[in-house]
């Protein structure tokens, strides 16, 4: 069956797909459109490298952005060459594979090969801890340090880096850094951060990758960031053969550090590079696909395509104005069930996009009320509940005794606060782990003061972790995890449900049993805590309200959520000004590009029909708010392809784009605004969101860093790369 396959991986390949997967050496760009089939070129390519050229799969690196990208990409090819040949290829996300590195060579770092990985929560924790231990008053709160700590990470920039201009930022930086080393944890940003540092300051492991990874593959490559990026060039700077396939139209994630100048400047990094393009769309009508590109086209900063299908004609993209949300649920969920009535179209051909996740609650209202099953998809995660986070704690304790964010979290349960803040003082004062202290607790009875209660119980938890750890310490994750389980069902203190803790052990059996066949497959307890945290930390598309396992059910998702899917019929809610664009996007024709490109992927999530709904009034943030229709809707006026559901939609009028360009928070001109064929300059006025007005006095750093004088702020000194200025040409 698998060489049948192989041997037929030409027969769905139209003459543009053949020619990209044939063109194995140099560097190369594939510009993919919507629909065009980018995935099965990328797997098709793979299959043909190792069964036609003969090239030793050990030596493909192919990385992905979703562990649902990988899975599928593998189980194509798994069907076309042998198990054997899949085993080798390091095919997964770019945490996945660079987290797995960074374990094999974590002594060059001096981090354990079991180092824990922090999510959000454990970061924020341990900031603010920092926060109380150096009694700053910052106006940051800990979500906010985060995330400008993940920013600067993102762009490779160290704390010592920082101290030139944020002095305050890079303290605490410094000491969240220092904090974590001393726990052996990594966040998530740290996976590629380190990477960095590995290949940059020990050129004998770099050169070790670089022969070992001849041939690189990543697909959406629009969603890499300036770390990503840098890895990539240098694994690749060896043999240069390097395979990027994306969208610029798609690139939707710069507020997750994403630089869509990456794809855009890809010819730049690579003069030699060979460019394709992928402009047929074989998912949607050609209705759709023309307003698709008609949307794109307004857009200035783009790499030349023209998609086009040969699929049907199909309907008019529709467009409904309603009164209020309300109307416009109601609307939508009688256009589900007349469509149903009219068609053979089932509940889970439907999808219901918005831009933000506000706007969900009153469709599902109307939804339960027409009695029509529905599915949400959030971020709201099964681990998020407190007694998994209570069993994880456990798992990550036992792997890493070093991580102080689990070891605080048990040992919160078990004394007082008092009693933790005691043992934080008296770990901080003699320069040892929280967990070195209580192993050792008898030798520091004289330094601190509890009762005989409490020490009983600290010392009683320490002895049962560390009598777990020397009777399983040579045994799988599977045998590991059931114990510490079959150990807290049987402490009966935090009344645990049985049945979510069969739902993790299931998992962790299935992770063995899938690790095992493998070469060096990880079945340790750590390896399946950084599969799944790496899974848990990217992976948003989480079902919330999924009261059964009925699969037949409407689909209502944020538009970020919805990359990558596709759905018969497609809803778009809530195109109005400072909704969809968002107010926040209007700062900049940057952000408002971003935006227009969101719209874009909503389009082209539709196969047969696209429908766009937008509010005369709408009730949101505690206020009712008249709405001005989204600039997008007047930007598809082409009435060849776009038809009006009721007398009530209107073009935008000069008058009312007037009015739009007045209500934008910054209230700057639209023809004096900062794209990329504006450079800073001494002398040159800006606008800060944060900041307001100013004018460059000087530039520090080969321009990275300017000096800028605020007419209400006074001076500052601003990192450009990272600034959302806006730039008076």
């Amino acid at each position: 069956m698998r060489s049948s396959n192989a041997d037929n991986i030409w027969s769905s390949l139209n003459s543009s797909q053949r020619k990209v997967i044939k063109t194995i050496d140099g560097p190369i760009i594939v510009i993919a459109g919507a629909g065009s089939g980018k995935t099965r070129v990328i797997t098709h390519r793979i299959v043909h490298m190792i069964k036609n050229i003969g090239i030793d799969p050990s030596n493909i690196l192919a990385l992905t952005f979703t562990n649902k990208a990988a899975k599928e990409m593998k189980n194509r090819i798994s069907n076309m060459i042998k198990q054997t040949d899949l085993r080798k290829i390091s095919l997964g996300t770019f945490h996945y594979i660079f987290s797995g590195i960074l374990r094999k060579e974590s002594h060059w770092l001096g981090y354990s090969p079991n180092y824990t990985i922090y999510d959000q929560k454990d970061s924020e924790s341990v900031i603010k801890k920092i926060l109380n231990d150096l009694n700053l008053n910052t106006s940051f709160s800990p979500k906010k340090i985060i995330r400008k700590i993940s920013e600067y990470k993102n762009n490779l920039f160290t704390y010592k880096k920082l101290r030139k201009f944020n002095k305050e930022i890079s303290i605490i930086y410094e000491n969240y850094v220092k904090r974590c080393l001393k726990a052996e944890a990594l966040d998530f940003d740290d996976i590629l951060f380190h990477t960095n540092h590995l290949f940059f300051h020990f050129p004998n492991v770099l050169k070790k990758y670089q022969e070992k990874f001849k041939y690189i593959l990543i697909d959406e490559y629009q969603d890499t960031n300036r770390s990503q990026n840098t890895i990539i060039k240098n694994l690749a700077h060896q043999h240069r053969n390097i395979f990027v396939v994306g969208d610029d139209a798609q690139s939707i994630y710069a507020f997750r550090g994403a630089n869509i100048s990456n794809i855009l400047n890809f010819h730049m990094d690579y003069n030699e590079a060979k460019i394709f393009r992928l402009e047929q769309n074989y998912r949607s009508t050609n209705h759709i696909v023309q307003a698709s590109n008609k949307i794109i086209s307004f857009n200035k900063n783009q790499l030349f395509k023209k998609v086009w299908t040969n699929n049907e004609k199909g309907e008019e993209v529709k467009i409904y104005s309603a009164s209020s949300e309300r109307k416009e649920a109601e609307y939508i969920a009688s256009h589900i069930l007349y469509l149903k009535k009219k068609t053979k179209l089932q509940n889970k051909d439907f999808a219901i996009l918005y831009r933000a996740n506000i706007q969900s609650h009153v469709i599902e209202h109307t939804l339960k009320e027409k009695k029509i099953p529905y599915k949400i998809y959030g971020s709201i995660s099964f681990y998020k509940r407190k007694e998994i986070r209570d069993l994880f704690a456990y798992f990550r304790i036992f792997t890493n005794s070093n991580d102080e964010e689990s070891l605080l979290h048990i040992i919160k349960k078990i004394v007082s606060k008092k009693t933790v803040e005691l043992i934080l003082t008296l770990s901080k004062n003699e320069d040892k782990t929280v967990y070195t202290i209580l192993k050792k607790w008898k030798n520091y009875y004289p330094l601190i003061k509890i009762n005989k209660k409490t020490k009983n119980k600290l010392e009683n938890f320490i002895s049962k972790i560390e009598n777990l750890r020397y009777k399983l310490n040579d045994q799988n994750a599977y045998i590991i995890a059931k114990s510490i389980v079959n150990f807290l069902l049987k402490e009966n203190k935090y009344y645990y449900n049985d049945n979510d803790f069969q739902y993790i052990l299931d998992n962790i059996f299935r992770y063995v049993k899938e690790q095992e066949p493998l070469n060096n497959g990880d079945i340790s307890l750590s390896g399946f805590l950084r599969s799944f945290f790496l899974f848990k930390e990217k992976e948003e598309e989480v079902i919330i309200n999924d009261e059964n396992n009925e699969y037949d059910k409407v689909s209502l998702m944020t538009i970020h959520l919805s990359k990558g899917l596709e759905f018969s019929v497609v809803f778009i809610v809530g195109l109005e000004e400072n909704l969809f664009p968002s107010k926040s996007s209007l700062d900049t024709p940057l952000k408002l590009e971003e935006e227009r490109r969101l719209f874009y992927v909503a389009l082209t999530r539709a196969q047969k029909k696209a429908i766009l709904t937008y509010t005369k009034y709408r009730f949101l943030w505690g206020k009712k708010i008249q709405n001005i229709p989204s600039r997008f809707i007047n930007e598809l006026q082409e009435k060849k392809f776009v038809d009006r559901e009721n007398q009530k939609c209107f073009y935008l009028s000069t008058t009312t784009q007037s009015s739009i360009n007045n209500n934008s928070s910054s209230r700057i001109r639209r023809d004096t605004l900062f794209h990329e064929k504006t450079f800073p300059k001494k002398g040159r006025k800006v606008f800060h969101k944060n900041f307001g007005e100013g004018i460059i006095l000087d530039l520090d750093n080969k321009n990275e860093i300017a000096i800028i004088k605020f007419h209400k702020s006074g001076r500052k000194k601003i990192l450009l790369k990272l600034a959302k200025l806006i730039i008076y040409s």
